[in-house]
């Protein structure tokens, strides 16, 4: 691979990971004292700038980490930073837990495909309004998209997400994941009882082994 096409997927990666994470690339400045200077996002629009130190084997590790994956420290400080601000400061507020897919799958084989179903929509009558509340304090159609991408699928890491906007004004959203047929039959339920509950409507569903479709219509 020459110079100028590294360059370039370094560019598009380090655009990609600003994107995705609504994150910004900052300097680092690698004293041996390790008094970093960081610009912290205060809104949308502006940033401030803030000192942290790091100890020298949590520096080396994020080196690291940053080389393989093909983008600055500044970057993946940002991205750790976006993370725990969105996320991991609600988990153990959320009743949140990490387990292993293997060990979930296991468990939704256990089951058959309509009683996941059924408990899936027995759950998402509560446990999604209630979360979203908890933590965006406010239930929009906005606010649930984000539950959605950024709970159950970016951080939650259950699977991947994306939307499109409908020229009627309907909604159409995709997760993919690796749970087989039953653990779209959950997420179908969970989802549809959750979406009826949150914004009073009732979505349609399409599922096969390893995504699921969900038509919202658009909303007067």
């Amino acid at each position: 691979m020459s110079t100028s096409q590294t360059i370039v997927l370094h560019c598009t990666a380090i655009c990609y990971i600003t994107l995705y994470y609504n994150t910004h690339s900052f300097s680092l400045n690698t004293m041996p004292c390790f008094k970093n200077q960081m610009p912290v996002l205060a809104d949308a629009r502006t940033s401030i700038t803030r000192s942290f130190r790091f100890e020298t084997d949590m520096l080396r590790v994020l080196e690291e980490e940053a080389e393989h994956m093909g983008i600055s420290v500044n970057a993946l400080v940002g991205i750790v930073l976006r993370r725990y601000a969105e996320f991991t400061r609600y988990m153990s507020k959320i009743d949140m837990i990490v387990i292993n897919r293997e060990v979930l799958t296991s468990l939704l084989e256990q089951l058959g495909e309509e009683d996941l179903y059924r408990m899936g929509l027995k759950l998402g009558e509560t446990v999604l309004s209630d979360t979203i509340i908890f933590w965006k304090k406010e239930m929009t159609e906005r606010a649930v998209m984000e539950y959605i991408e950024k709970i159950i699928c970016r951080y939650g890491n259950l699977g991947t997400y994306d939307e499109k906007r409908m020229p009627g004004g309907g909604m159409a959203i995709v997760v993919r994941h690796r749970l087989g047929k039953n653990g779209s039959r959950f997420l179908e339920g969970y989802l549809h009882a959750g979406l009826k509950i949150a914004l009073g409507i009732d979505a349609a569903f399409e599922v096969t082994d390893s995504s699921i479709k969900c038509e919202l219509p658009a909303r007067s």
